[in-house]
């Protein structure tokens, strides 16, 4: 058998790593963000974070800045 060996530094940035639920907004999104040129981006904005909105997420296309 192999033995494996990692580096603090790679086994912490797996653990920080945010999980992410599949849910048919996320894979709408990926959809939406594969079909986009490159730069653009695609978020999944939670309805707990846009005060004063229904209690539905959203998503929100972001340009590149150049």
């Amino acid at each position: 058998m192999t033995d494996l060996e990692f580096d603090a530094c790679e086994a912490s940035a797996v653990r920080a790593a945010p999980a992410v639920a599949s849910t048919p907004l996320h894979r709408h999104a990926g959809r939406l963000q594969k079909a986009l040129p490159p730069g653009w981006r695609v978020e999944v904005v939670d309805a707990r974070s846009r005060p004063g909105r229904d209690d539905t997420a959203a998503l929100r296309v972001l340009m590149p800045d150049e």
